[in-house]
């Protein structure tokens, strides 16, 4: 089977290559799954740069979330079909064309759904639900502000909190994304290079600022959320695509209330447990399945063009997904 692969952490454009691997064989309570479809997330990149919070030993294949179908059964196995469309739920390695899983860490998924909105369930839309109602707890007719609005994560904040009733100020770094945004459900977007972010944020809260606050970005853009919280407000950051750091005022945290605190998923997946997964699953699923929850997909790259298709993801003009197919 084709398989990406890195011997040693740098940029993903160097150290990525494409070998040919054995297909891997399922033990007794295990599936092998024939991947289709796999996003390249910021986390896959981060780890490929030896920059993540958790890193593979080397040599590994990239990868962290994916769709695809049933291949074949592990002795005791019967809850799965030949066929069946599934995600692996805790396995890394996606980026190659077949996976070993066992059973009970696998989802199945009704009929119907693209592979390409499959392979993005386990991680964007797990974020912005976990993030807006476990996390913030947000209350319906609230201010959520956020930045990389355009985001796959960014878009099902948006499409959720038009779903649960909240309002969204979206902070973007191109202007041309706002008709898109609002189209989408954004009730205001910010162009962070043309526009105060502070001082818009001020206009459309009454000069309160906001309670809730999610910052995927670091650096100046997610300086500004935090000067952007009203009293007793919170930013969870959960991402950090700049690479540079927060800048915070203790003053604002000492005389206004306000709260920084970081969220990582994989911690979260790590102390849910099996039943609170199932749940959170249950409830997403349906909302993806009927449209509530999408994200576009900018382009499809095959395994083979893998040095391609992560240049594209990290380019700064591209207008959703990059998914990695065959």
């Amino acid at each position: 089977m084709r398989s990406v692969r890195f011997a040693a952490f740098g940029d993903p454009a160097e150290v990525l290559s494409i070998e040919d691997l054995p297909t891997p064989e399922p033990g007794p309570g295990q599936l092998l799954i024939r991947l289709r479809a796999r996003p390249i997330n910021p986390s896959d990149l981060f780890a490929i740069r030896g920059s993540y919070g958790v890193l593979p030993k080397l040599p590994a294949t990239p990868g962290m979330e994916g769709a695809g179908v049933v291949e074949a059964l592990g002795a005791d196995v019967s809850n799965f079909q030949i066929g069946q469309q599934v995600v692996p739920l805790a396995t890394n390695g996606t980026w190659q064309e077949y996976v070993v899983v066992d059973a009970s860490a696998v989802l199945p998924l009704p009929p119907g759904l693209s592979d390409a909105q499959a392979a993005m369930v386990l991680a964007n839309p797990t974020s912005a639900w976990l993030l807006l109602q476990e996390e913030l707890r947000v209350e319906p007719g609230q201010w959520v502000l956020q930045n990389a609005a355009n985001s796959a994560v960014g878009r099902f904040v948006i499409q959720l909190s038009r779903h649960y009733g909240y309002r969204t100020i979206n902070v973007v770094r191109r202007s041309e994304l706002r008709d898109e945004l609002l189209g989408l459900g954004a009730d205001a977007v910010i162009c962070e290079a043309d526009e105060d972010v502070v001082e818009r944020v001020k206009e459309l809260t009454g000069g309160k600022g906001v309670r809730y606050a999610i910052d995927s970005v670091g650096g100046a853009s997610g300086s500004q959320l935090i000067q952007a919280l009203g009293g007793g407000g919170t930013l969870i950051v959960f991402g950090a695509i700049s690479r540079q750091p927060l800048t915070i005022d203790p003053g604002q945290m000492l005389f206004r209330g306000t709260t920084v605190r970081g969220w990582w998923l994989a911690r979260w997946f790590r102390t849910a447990g099996q039943e609170k997964i199932g749940q959170l699953f249950s409830t997403l699923i349906p909302l993806i399945a009927n449209g509530t929850l999408h994200v576009p997909v900018a382009a499809e790259y095959d395994l083979a063009d893998v040095r391609q298709a992560v240049a594209a993801a990290e380019g700064s003009e591209r207008n959703g997904k990059i998914l990695l197919v065959g």
